[in-house]
């Protein structure tokens, strides 16, 4: 055989073999990408799911304050009007019933506490101090998680206006009770 058929053979093995070393690299680069992609895709479709969730427990809420606001209200303002006939078991009887009213009112704020917004960042597999650590959260918006930081905040905002809601109808029932008076303090 000659040197130079040889020497063609030789380059034509290398090519190969340096093209089949670019190849696998290439193919290790696609699945690692592809796989962290999937990683991402996963924890977002979790973190919105818990989302949801959430949300049609704070949308509950909400149902049960427009509740409390149209019917119990209502009923609580009448019970502290003033009255020239009542003795002492009809006052008691209205601070009872006030605090009924006040033990929803407390309940509902219970519930509302049970939605946190840490719940969304959990699904995701994210630590739930995320948002108020800054190399966390530049880390989770690199990663393509910082949708999940919208959404924990979104639920921050309905919670943080439904609380505030259940405080100053809480507030407002205390009113009324302190506002009944018993008959002998009616002179």
């Amino acid at each position: 055989m000659s040197s130079s058929n040889l020497s063609g053979r030789i380059s034509w093995v290398s090519i190969a073999a340096v093209g089949a070393v670019i190849a696998a690299g290439a193919g290790l680069y696609l699945t690692t990408y592809l796989q962290s992609n999937h990683d991402r895709v996963q924890r977002l479709r979790k973190a919105k799911q818990k989302y949801r969730h959430l949300l049609s427990e704070l949308s509950e809420c909400k149902g049960i304050l427009n509740y409390i606001d149209t019917e119990l209200f209502p009923r609580a303002h009448e019970l502290a009007k003033p009255s020239s006939e009542t003795d002492a078991r009809d006052v008691e009887a209205k601070r009872r019933e006030l605090l009924g009213i006040g033990e929803q009112i407390l309940r509902l704020m219970e519930k509302i506490d049970g939605v946190a917004p840490a719940l969304v960042m959990d699904a995701a597999g994210m630590e739930p101090w995320t948002e108020h650590d800054v190399d966390l959260k530049q880390d989770a918006e690199h990663k393509g998680l910082g949708q999940v930081l919208d959404l924990a905040g979104d639920i921050r905002a309905i919670r943080k206006s439904l609380i505030q809601k259940a405080e100053r109808r809480a507030k407002t029932i205390d009113t009324l009770k302190a506002s009944i008076k018993q008959p002998a303090d009616q002179i």
